[in-house]
């Protein structure tokens, strides 16, 4: 603003409170003023308006500028951005969050601005750990990391076996169990991509239901419909949170950035990561590892995230929908709990592994 523009801005204060202070002083008949007094006070009238007229651009983009400072929406006058200095990496990274999790532009801004990484998002971060370092031990009492994809431990005692289902620890240890590295970079990656943003804006608690509910709902899920085989890896879990993720981008398809592409791109990698599963299942000779836990995982995050996960505002037919999954994954989770308690456990694998080397721990 140049000195013109602020002698402008300092008269129309003064000429506002002069009229403000000496309103009740004029005359009611503007003909009590000498014709010399009403030209030069029409001249000015007119070049104060003329003056206006030239300046309301600039006045009101200045205006919006500055309504829209507290918001961080303006960075100058021309495209509206006002951002006093730079943000931090942390800033832009909490930004990118709410932007891929939150639907509502108000809570966006409201996250943005409140969050502290207080707590931190320690529940995938420890999972993550955890899986990386039972790889590693598993890996190194067999003499190497051993091929991409397996074979699978099938004589730890964290890994799902139907012969073993009085173990009921099984049910949901197995998660931590991968058969190859691929199998547990896959897991691992999606987990960090999609578990941490959730944490970050749910909460750990939240995050970690629906995780647990993967997984329980895997093991399940196998134990019923695929009675005959182990079970190891994250992918019941990992589903659910992916699941979960998507269901929240569906409800709020039209606040969310590229819904149709990030749906798209979600089931792409799924559907090839089922489609391995799935080959694996019916093709090796090595221990069959089942593939229900990835479907089981997926229903398992669509109606568990619809109970837990934060919704700003819910309107009937999602409540409806709240109490259609409630009951849908507590008619399952029942089922499949009787299935496993009435029904006897298979008396062998259909697969034993060899007997390892004596001067090996083996898998």
């Amino acid at each position: 603003m140049n000195d013109k523009e602020k002698q402008l801005g300092m008269f129309n204060e003064f000429k506002l409170h002069f009229l403000d202070s000496h309103i009740d002083h004029f005359p009611e008949n503007l003909g009590d003023y000498s014709e010399e007094q009403g030209e030069h006070f029409h001249q000015d009238i007119s070049e104060m308006e003329t003056s206006e007229m030239e300046m309301s651009g600039k006045r009101t983009r200045s205006y919006r500028c500055a309504v829209h400072q507290r918001d961080r929406e303006v960075s100058s006058e021309n495209d509206f951005r006002l951002l006093l200095e730079d943000p931090t990496f942390f800033a832009r990274m909490v930004h990118l969050v709410a932007m891929e999790v939150l639907p509502e532009e108000r809570d966006r801004k409201y996250y943005a601005e409140r969050y502290t990484c207080c707590p931190p998002p320690l529940f995938i971060i420890c999972v993550t750990l955890l899986e990386l370092g039972v790889f590693a031990w598993y890996a190194w009492c067999g003499g190497g990391v051993g091929a991409a994809a397996g074979p699978v431990p099938v004589d730890s005692p964290l890994v799902y076996r139907p012969d073993r289902r009085r173990e009921i620890w099984r049910f949901i240890t197995y998660s931590v169990v991968h058969a190859g590295w691929l199998h547990l970079a896959f897991n691992l990656l999606v987990q960090l991509a999609v578990g941490l943003p959730l944490e970050m804006v749910h909460g750990a608690t939240r995050c970690g239901v629906v995780y647990l509910a993967g997984v329980l709902g895997g093991s399940l899920a196998a134990s019923v419909l695929d009675p005959d085989v182990c079970l190891a890896g994250a992918s019941g879990g990992v589903y659910a949170l992916l699941a979960a993720h998507l269901a929240n981008a569906l409800l709020n398809y039209h606040t969310m950035r590229y819904g149709a592409v990030r749906l798209l791109a979600a089931l792409a990698v799924a559907s090839c990561d089922v489609g391995f599963a799935v080959h694996a299942r019916y093709t090796k000779k090595a221990p069959p590892v089942s593939y229900a836990a990835h479907v089981a995982g997926a229903l398992a995050g669509l109606t568990i995230g619809l109970l837990v996960l934060k919704h700003a505002q819910q309107r009937l037919w999602e409540r409806l929908l709240w109490w259609a999954a409630l009951g849908a994954y507590a008619a399952c989770t029942l089922f499949a709990v009787l299935y496993n308690v009435f029904s006897a456990p298979a008396d062998e694998l259909h697969y034993m592994p060899p007997d390892p080397p004596p001067d090996s721990a083996g898998f």
